[in-house]
């Protein structure tokens, strides 16, 4: 399956990947189905509206329309392309549709599922809830059989198509919702527990009891805040502030610590706000507080599905050229923390509004994903010409787009031996040039925080694309590759505003991947060119409260630590003939580019501009047998008058380092920290940056973010190349 022909141009596998569609645009006529909420499963499907006598008209079921694509191909096969042409209105799906490789298209006859031009069609994973009934004062109540039975179990709520909160302890502040509304661990129990499910928590807090504390769940970030989790409660002991939980933490070596921030939902004494909900699962009472101004108008859903399309082949047969076109989706189950994968570093195993496995040519466009419970969209395991295009993903639970396995393993810590990365390289699936591009992906990760508006795990890469997206708001990354092998290209996003709620992160991360030595579409790094990455956050809470923090501002009295232990650009544990060429890093804090742990080698930095971070502007601290790597032409522009220009353990691992511009706005010295006197003089004499030049690099106008060039600037001496400011971020027409 993999392509024996590098290529890392967006343009060439752009063109390759529409060319189906574009055929299929020229076509002449096509075939059509319609679906509406007027419809009927036992008329023909080929009216949009019902006729006057009502015997014929639309259908009113998906599943029917993929019925009848799958009789005609039966009985005429494709001789034209085929539409569903999808009405406007809300169709609730107590599953998802289901397509398989018999439901494929052609390249020259393709199928698609698409919105009816100038309607907006919306797919809700969402049950309507009825028969309120008066609880206390405001709050209604209302029986779920279903629940009470086991057979139906949910984390969201909605009303009126918006996402409510669980009732929980503390209440947070509405105008502050990611740093306030949280308690802190006194102590962990027993004392000397290495993996302790019971703790205690703060005393400047007034003790809660709960009638039924089995009914809740605690959201928690363990160990040093990298990710987080949910864990149902066994016991409280409000007189020592004690909570119990029924496990420990999920990941064996990240434990719940001292100074770990959570909170406490679904507890129905708790219910004390407007907007808020609780579900007791042994009684089946789903009790709920309207919005302020509603009084009992409003529609209230809850999802039953964490699925709305899978365009699912197999190995020996993909499902091949089908369109997904137009559609809102919404309001489905999220699968956090049931279905997680044991690798922290993966999305979880299901629970994605479409999924696409053993898919090849499919497309994925112009949709909107709105409150989903868990991923937007997933490319899972074999996958390969696939486009997810012109989408809008906002406020899902889990990450926005993923391209992933269902592989358990990481990639081994042991990076010189071959071997052992080529047994695991075979146990990945291919996904192959696949473009992920265009899209407007925000405030995802509301449920299962960590992880990236564009999420790449444990896979071997073959040129997939990463490009133009825009991307903020994120917990964690923006983008990130995890655990895999081969090129990917990560090209003309914007991003901003991530890294909020986990610590030791980046705007765009990569971890464990690597380039696999002898394999002709393995061997080669990762390219990450032309992206603006702007502020990289941070947030930490573990240890005793502080001051300040690297050197982060705080929260929550010193016990929240933000801006915090994150970079702009961020390689974790051994990054191998990666290309960084052309970025723009800006506003992040411990830099804008860093390769800190494990033996980095052979990677080019390049024609870059890195811009006030708060601790230092490059981290070059590499340990290791790290060796052969690149530091050349970059800019270097900052303000901060305790940070550093850079970090090095003494030069190691490092090839070159020069013909960079620097300039410290308010004139302080330059200071290189990990050589003598922490100074640039020092670090020169080790054979670095000789050719460097400490100036103003003359940018537009700086302070308003325009980091372009002037005609006259220094850096085009020393061989800077202007970066296309104008082609980053959506493309859209």
């Amino acid at each position: 399956m993999a392509p024996n022909v590098f290529i890392p141009t967006t343009a060439i596998i752009g063109i390759m990947l529409v060319s189906a569609f574009s055929v299929a645009d020229r076509a002449n006529g096509a075939e059509e189905f319609f679906v509406a909420g007027d419809g009927n499963d036992a008329w023909s499907g080929q009216l949009p509206t019902p006729n006057a006598a009502g015997t014929d008209g639309p259908f009113a079921t998906l599943p029917r329309a993929r019925d009848a694509i799958r009789q005609l191909k039966a009985t005429t096969g494709l001789q034209q392309r085929v539409n569903v042409l999808i009405r406007g209105g809300t169709y609730y799906l107590a599953e998802p549709l289901s397509l398989s490789a018999e439901d494929s298209g052609t390249e020259q006859y393709p199928i698609s599922y698409q919105a009816y031009q100038g309607e907006k069609p919306v797919l809700c994973g969402g049950k309507i809830v009825t028969g309120w009934q008066p609880y206390e004062g405001e709050i209604m109540q209302c029986s779920l059989p279903e629940v009470k039975a086991g057979n139906w179990k949910f984390r969201q709520l909605f009303f009126n198509g918006e996402r409510q909160r669980r009732a929980a302890w503390p209440n947070c502040d509405p105008d502050d919702p990611l740093y306030t509304g949280w308690a802190f661990i006194e102590e962990t129990l027993p004392e000397g527990e290495e993996r302790p499910s019971t703790f205690s928590y703060q005393p400047d807090v007034v003790p809660r009891d709960w009638a039924k504390p089995q009914q809740a769940e605690v959201v928690i970030f363990p160990w040093y805040c990298w990710i987080s989790d949910l864990v149902p409660i066994k016991e409280v002991d409000p007189e020592h502030r004690v909570i119990a939980l029924t496990r420990q933490s999920k990941d064996a070596w990240m434990p719940f610590m001292v100074g770990n921030r959570f909170r406490v939902e679904n507890v129905l004494e708790e219910l004390d706000q407007p907007g808020e909900w609780c579900l007791d699962t042994e009684t089946g009472m789903l009790y709920f507080w309207p919005p302020t101004g509603s009084g009992q108008d409003g529609e209230v859903t809850a999802p039953v599905t964490d699925r709305l399309i899978e365009l699912v082949g197999t190995a020996e047969e993909p499902i091949k050229y089908v369109e997904i076109s137009g559609l809102t989706f919404t309001q489905t189950l999220s699968p956090f923390p049931e279905h997680v994968n044991p690798n922290f570093h993966a999305p979880t195993h299901r629970g994605e509004a479409i999924r696409l496995e053993n898919a090849e040519y499919c497309r994925v466009a112009d949709n909107s994903f709105d409150n989903v419970g868990g991923d937007g969209v997933r490319l899972q395991d074999a996958c390969a010409y696939n486009q997810v295009v012109d989408n809008d993903i906002a406020y899902a639970g889990g990450q926005g787009i993923s391209i992933s396995s269902t592989n358990t393993s990481g990639v081994t810590h042991t990076w010189q031996d071959p071997e052992l990365l080529k047994t695991q390289s075979a146990e990945k699936p291919w996904s192959v040039r696949n473009l992920i591009s265009n899209n407007y992906i925000h405030h995802c990760g509301i449920i299962e925080k960590h992880g990236a508006g564009v999420h790449i795990w444990g896979i071997n890469s073959v040129d997939n694309v990463v490009s133009h997206n825009l991307i903020h708001d994120m917990p964690q990354y923006g983008i990130t590759a995890q655990d895999g092998f081969g090129p990917v290209i990560i090209e003309y996003n914007e991003m901003n505003d991530t890294c909020l709620e986990i610590a030791d992160a980046g705007g765009i991360e990569t971890n464990r991947w690597h380039p696999l030595e002898g394999d002709e579409a393995l061997d080669h790094g990762n390219i990450i060119r032309h992206n603006l990455v702007r502020d990289a956050i941070g947030c930490g809470a573990y240890g005793k409260p502080q001051g300040g923090k690297d050197p982060a501002g705080t929260r929550a009295n010193g016990r929240i630590w933000t801006p915090y232990y994150t970079w702009g650009i961020y390689f974790d544990n051994s990054p191998t003939r990666a290309t960084v060429y052309g970025n723009i890093c800006i506003g992040n804090t411990l830099g804008g580019i860093t390769m800190p742990v494990g033996d980095p080698k052979e990677n080019r930095v390049e024609n870059n501009i890195f811009v006030d971070s708060s601790q230092r502007q490059m981290d070059l601290g590499m340990g290791g047998q790290a060796r052969g790597n690149w530091f050349l032409r970059n800019i270097v522009y900052y303000s901060h008058p305790t940070a550093a220009l850079l970090r090095t353990s003494g030069g190691h691992g490092v090839t070159e380092c020069d013909y960079n511009l620097y300039f410290h706005t308010g004139g302080r010295e330059l200071r290189v920290t990990g050589v003598p006197d922490e100074s640039l003089a020092k670090w020169q004499e080790l054979g670095f940056d000789t050719h460097s030049v400490v100036a103003d690099p003359l940018f537009v106008d700086p302070e308003n973010g325009d980091f372009r060039l002037q005609p006259d600037s220094p850096a085009f001496a020393l061989g800077f190349k202007p970066i296309p400011i104008e082609q980053i971020g959506l493309q859209r027409e």
